[in-house]
């Protein structure tokens, strides 16, 4: 019985070291892409201060899917500008992309606040106590995106990009 537990114990460890290897791969080599913060802020007293977030993007992406038959996990092709600010392309659909074009993944999700929403990587950022005058001024999120599409949040940026 000892032997069982210790070798799920191990498992455990060896799953979660592998994913944890997988994030930080994203996050040392993905490329950097902004994602427009459309406009929402409810906050949580009792987790502390937050951001929702919510992308343009989004928008964009729930308008391609088929009404009624939204994909829960999909894959958006996106294009970015001179200042890495994606725009959406079309869904992918396995068809090879243009040069110019890399693949961003979402999820269509119920929203916390009702309705729909497709999600890129989170719905929420987390930040310290009062520093929620700090974040007023996010209209950005900076992503770290590797080459399937995987999205990590990494921080927020201003109107200029500038860090916050």
């Amino acid at each position: 019985m000892k032997r069982w537990i210790l070798i799920a114990w191990v498992l455990t460890l060896a799953l979660a070291g592998v994913g944890i290897f997988g994030k930080e791969r994203v996050l040392a080599h993905g490329d950097t892409v902004y994602l427009r913060l459309a406009p929402v802020d409810p906050r949580s007293l009792m987790q502390g201060d937050y951001m929702a977030l919510n992308f343009a993007i989004g928008a964009a992406i729930r308008a391609a899917q088929p009404a009624g038959l939204e994909q829960r996990d999909g894959v958006a092709v996106i294009r970015l500008d001179a200042n890495r600010e994606a725009s959406f392309v079309r869904l992918h659909r396995d068809e090879p992309l243009a040069a110019d074009e890399q693949l961003l993944r979402f999820q269509t999700v119920d929203s916390r606040w009702g309705g729909r929403q497709v999600q890129v990587s989170t719905d929420a950022y987390f930040f310290q106590e009062g520093q929620g005058g700090r974040f007023e001024k996010a209209r950005f999120g900076e992503f770290r995106v590797d080459g399937s599409g995987q999205a990590l949040l990494v921080g927020l940026r201003g109107e200029g990009m500038e860090g916050l």
